[in-house]
């Protein structure tokens, strides 16, 4: 690899409002650039071509594509990763390191080295799909009758078995090559105490991984009977062929499927590969896995590719259903519309395709939630509706789930079912949700000061956004005049929480934060946020960026308290225990306290 600080370096001195100038003429807006994409392929009329010289990124919202410097040299110049760099070089005067991969040997090995590994991996699983039918393979092709593959499918997929722990690395040894080359390709494992090579996916049924460009890529190996010391499933390791985070299971017939039909009304995303086989099998043949739940960017684009639509059908228990926010909003974030499928609880796909039949899959696909819907699907069921403090929580969370929409039709949509549901008028919560408050659900109404009444509730939110990026920027640059422990101090918004989080970690971990490189860490998903961030800074001199910086600090406080006062004035007004009540109005006190001496330092 090539060594960081030089590409750094390298970033620092190619400025990249200066690098794209060159191809296309720039205007400033705030604290960005437009244009017109100056991109291959894309032709457009109205500037949607935009440029952060603070972050040094570029970002197309017409044709989508975005990144550094060095990635968009790539794009313009259409040149691999190392040449970008070598012309970016030779622009700054700066010399290439002579000991990195950049010579041509060195990129020719490495070639070869990715070369042999799909070799290895090509024949590895031809040798298990021989084992299958094979004596050796009986019980393992037996397995995959029962549920219910019929052969052709088992041909199409690929599946196989390996039949024992030794016999993979004997053929492949006749086929030429070595332990290391099987190793560096991931098929097989190396016991340093033994000096000894096993099969990777030893004594399991096998299906393989393929890639877009049906290149074999790595092995899921499944177990026949649940032991102690084996994992049900196993995937291939990360190899240079392989990365978990950026393969989609099925890729390649999704490839196919296009060139058939054009691109796809949907991708429906199962939990996993037998899932896939299943749902594929009953004649649903636009279906895909990520490689476990975990969702990630690069999985966006793969399916981005083949539709805009995609349908997460998970597994119908706790965590099949509710540890998919993250990655849902990565697709969301990514372009992608996204709907949940709701399954029964501890069911898949492939139980309820043999138990209930296809169409009543088809049927649950057609019912899939938006996402938003899903949201608030999920608020109803994690707290207890038959209580008064289960109530309100429902409408204070959903509430919160319905800010996130940035349509007014499905924000009034949304809101005429809450007020169903709850009761409450629809005046007052759509007042609620314009305030960024949950006034409606007040037991004891909270003091206020006359700056925070009338007209100025209608700016609330716009002015916690506005504190939050300021508080954020002056982090991210390392201003003198900001403090780490504020950062633990305030409650942030769901938008920002991750960023602040991000540089929290980076800053405990005594890791300086590049501004230039924070789009590369946290991913494209974020590049609005992060924008936006870096201008709510431009143009501040340094002393008003000091007192806006303190104010910004105390305004956020101020109003995580009154939060807190509220809420322990609804838990007072709900409680019945005279020594809990007791309690929390000696910490309604504190609070208050606390409120009065953030006044007080804000009148000074």
């Amino acid at each position: 690899m090539i060594d960081a600080k030089f590409i750094e370096q390298l970033k620092s001195k190619n400025d990249i409002v200066e690098v794209v100038s060159a191809y296309c003429s720039l205007e400033r807006r705030g604290g960005s650039y437009w244009a017109r994409c100056p991109l291959p392929g894309h032709m457009e009329k109205t500037p949607s071509f935009s440029v952060n010289a603070a972050g040094q990124f570029f970002k197309c919202f017409g044709c989508g594509r975005g990144g550094d410097v060095i990635k968009f040299i790539m794009e313009i110049e259409n040149l691999n990763y190392v040449e970008a760099i070598r012309f970016l070089a030779a622009r700054a005067n700066m010399e290439m390191p002579a000991d990195d991969f950049v010579d041509e040997k060195a990129r020719d090995e490495k070639i070869k080295k990715k070369e042999t590994s799909l070799a290895v991996l090509k024949e590895t699983a031809k040798y298990y799909v021989g084992c299958l039918r094979s004596e050796k393979g009986k019980e393992y092709l037996d397995y995959f009758h029962r549920r219910g593959f019929s052969d052709s499918v088992i041909r199409s997929f690929g599946l196989g078995c390996s039949p024992d722990f030794k016999s993979l690395i004997t053929h492949l040894k006749e086929k030429g090559y070595t332990p290391e080359q099987m190793k560096e390709a991931g098929v097989v494992s190396y016991n340093e105490e033994r000096n000894e090579y096993t099969d990777f996916e030893g004594k399991r049924a096998i299906i393989p991984i393929i890639d877009g460009m049906d290149n074999v890529v790595a092995f899921v190996g499944r177990v026949l009977e649940k032991k102690a010391d084996f994992m049900k499933y196993k995937n291939t390791s990360d190899t240079g062929v392989f990365q978990k985070g950026r393969c989609v299971f099925n890729a390649n017939k999704l490839k196919k499927l296009k060139r058939e039909i054009g691109t796809l009304p949907y991708v429906v995303m199962v939990e996993g590969q037998i899932d896939v086989i299943s749902v594929y099998a009953a004649g649903i043949r636009n279906v895909a896995a990520s490689m476990g739940t975990s969702l990630t960017v690069e999985q966006a684009r793969i399916l981005m590719r083949y539709t805009d639509t995609v349908i997460i059908s998970y597994d119908g228990d706790a965590a099949g259903q509710k540890a998919t926010f993250r990655g849902l909003e990565i697709f969301k974030n990514a372009g992608l519309t996204v709907k949940v499928a709701s399954l029964p609880e501890g069911l898949d796909p492939d139980e309820i395709i043999k138990e209930k039949g296809v169409e009543a899959y088809k049927k649950i696909l057609d019912d899939a939630l938006p996402l938003i819907d899903y949201k608030l699907k999920v608020v109803r069921g994690s707290f207890d509706e038959n209580t008064v403090d289960g109530r309100r929580k429902i409408v204070e969370n959903s509430l919160k789930v319905i800010r996130e929409s940035d349509k007014d039709f499905e924000r009034e949509e949304l809101l005429k079912k809450l007020s169903v549901y709850s009761k409450l008028t629809y005046e007052s919560l759509k007042r609620d949700l314009d305030n960024g408050t949950v006034d409606s659900l007040k037991a004891i109404t909270v003091p206020q000061s006359e700056k925070e009444t009338g007209a100025a509730d209608t700016a609330l939110d716009a002015s916690i956004i506005k504190a939050e990026r300021f508080v954020l920027c002056s982090a991210i640059y390392s201003r003198n005049y900001f403090r780490r422990e504020d950062l633990d101090e305030i409650e942030f918004s769901l938008e920002r929480f991750d960023v602040c989080s991000f540089i929290s970690e980076r800053l405990d971990e005594g890791e300086k934060i590049v501004p230039a490189t924070l789009l590369d860490r946290l991913g494209e998903g974020y590049l609005v946020e992060i924008n936006s961030i870096f201008d709510v800074g431009d143009g501040v001199s340094e002393e008003a960026a000091r007192n806006y910086y303190a104010d910004c600090v105390r305004f956020l406080k101020k109003n995580k308290t009154e939060g807190e006062i509220r809420d322990l004035q609804e838990y007072f007004a709900l409680e019945t225990d005279t020594e809990k009540r007791r309690q929390i109005a000696e910490n309604i006190q504190k609070k208050i306290k606390l409120l009065e001496k953030i006044k007080t330092e804000d009148k000074k």
